[in-house]
């Protein structure tokens, strides 16, 4: 019984361990439905409002193309 103890100790660093890396991920959809995760990029500001989003306009990038 005492081996089961010494696992339940090891199950949060084993969770951090596999989730951590996934923290600085970022995945595009594209319109044709396609997906890209991509490590380290910080994701657009979606939390605008419909009218901030009308007055920036369509920005247009590559895929594989990190933006500035």
């Amino acid at each position: 019984m005492p081996k089961c103890r010494k696992f339940h100790v090891f199950i949060p660093f084993i969770t951090l361990g596999l989730l951590l890396p996934l923290t600085a991920c970022t995945t595009y959809t594209w319109p044709d439905g396609s997906q890209e995760t991509v490590l380290g990029v910080v994701p657009e500001n979606e939390n605008q409002r419909y009218e901030e989003q009308r007055a920036e306009g369509v920005r247009y990038r590559l895929p594989g193309d990190i933006p500035e």
